[in-house]
């Protein structure tokens, strides 16, 4: 993917699979949502998850991001980078506002929820029990199956 299909295809995604490294020094894969802004995906996760643990003993981290189905739907995003914990009260709005364009765009993904699961995530977060994590795109690998079409095409 050129790199403005890699920005279209992360805003439009939801979920992404985050490698953390265990104390033992193995990997464990989490499935989270995110946000992308500004050459990073942002996670919001619980301050006292094996999750946050793990990423506060090794800040090294792999996130992926994919779609599709049949062989040539199929595309993605490769992420590598040091995650940090974001306190910046201003970074920490402008990734809120991202979050919400996104919701706009894509609906909340909660619809079946009840009312007070929102409500009680935001609650969470503005009591500190849940932290927002940024994921630097340090190295990046991208992909996109349906380019190669045209290659087997003509060889068809």
């Amino acid at each position: 993917m050129t790199p403005p299909e890699v920005v279209k295809f992360l805003e439009n995604q939801r979920t992404a699979i985050v490698a953390t490294t265990r104390k033992s020094g193995s990997p464990v894969m989490h499935a989270v949502w995110f946000v992308y802004l500004d050459k990073a995906i942002y996670i919001n996760v619980q301050r006292n998850s094996f999750k946050f643990s793990n990423i506060l003993r090794d800040p090294r981290v792999s996130a992926l991001v994919e779609d599709g189905e049949s062989y040539f739907e199929l595309c993605g995003v490769s992420i590598e980078g040091n995650a940090t914990e974001v306190t910046d009260e201003e970074e920490i709005l402008r990734v809120q506002d991202a979050q919400d364009k996104k919701r706009q765009r894509m609906g909340s993904g909660t619809d079946s929820m009840p009312n007070y699961f929102e409500q009680s995530r935001a609650e969470r977060l503005k009591r500190g029990d849940r932290v927002l994590v940024r994921i630097p795109m340090t190295h990046i690998r991208s992909w996109d199956f349906g380019k190669a079409r045209s290659h087997y095409d003509e060889r068809g």
